[in-house]
């Protein structure tokens, strides 16, 4: 369940990230200027996810960055009409996803076991990184078309963090294991001390 519930937070992360990145062009003002207050979202975006990864656990973590995308997503789609306003809720509504993104890539080390951890980020990379090649296409179609994708997939992706469980004492589990290992190597060894090994 955490490798589906990851593939789906991932492709949700991973496509509406870019969708906001190739829907820039179509928002009032300098493309410059908005690439610019983009980047400094990302910078808040980083450290708002740093703070709340810390505070609280990566479900919760996942719906507080969900509910922020929501919120300006549903504000843009509410407001679109008022330039003063626009860029304040676009500004929202990236902030939420990149704490999306940057919580779904840390969360790959804290839902699977260490030796699943690699083969996990291969899996929900492959998935995200296709769906999220049909974004830019999202991007160009009429408004509201593509806020509404936005929303819907941030719903589809609340509803998979539902499924998700942080692996709890792993590190202590995983020496366990080692250490009964070496236990029964040793005791074997001494069983056959001064015996020839076949």
């Amino acid at each position: 369940m955490n490798l589906l519930a990851s593939i789906v937070l991932y492709m949700e992360a991973t496509f509406n990230y870019y969708l906001l990145s190739f829907y820039l062009k179509y928002f009032p003002g300098s493309i410059f200027e908005n690439a610019g207050i983009f980047a400094l979202s990302d910078f808040g975006a980083f450290i708002i996810a740093g703070v709340v990864l810390k505070l609280v656990s990566i479900p919760n973590a996942f719906r507080i960055a969900l509910s922020i995308a929501f919120t300006g997503g549903m504000l843009y789609l509410c407001t679109s009409d008022n330039a003063g306003l626009v860029p304040v809720f676009i500004c929202l509504a990236r902030v939420g996803q990149t704490m999306t993104f940057n919580v779904s890539v840390i969360s790959v080390n804290r839902l699977f076991p260490t030796k699943y951890i690699s083969t996990a980020y291969g899996v929900v990379n492959m998935f995200a990184h296709c769906f999220a090649c049909f974004s830019s296409l999202v991007a160009e179609i009429p408004d509201p078309y593509p806020f509404i994708v936005f929303e819907a997939l941030i719903v589809i992706a609340a509803f998979a963090t539902l499924k998700i469980k942080e692996v709890k004492n792993l590190a202590s589990e995983e020496d366990g294991e080692v250490k009964e290992d070496s236990i029964k190597d040793s005791e074997d060894h001494v069983a056959y001390k001064g015996k020839p090994y076949l």
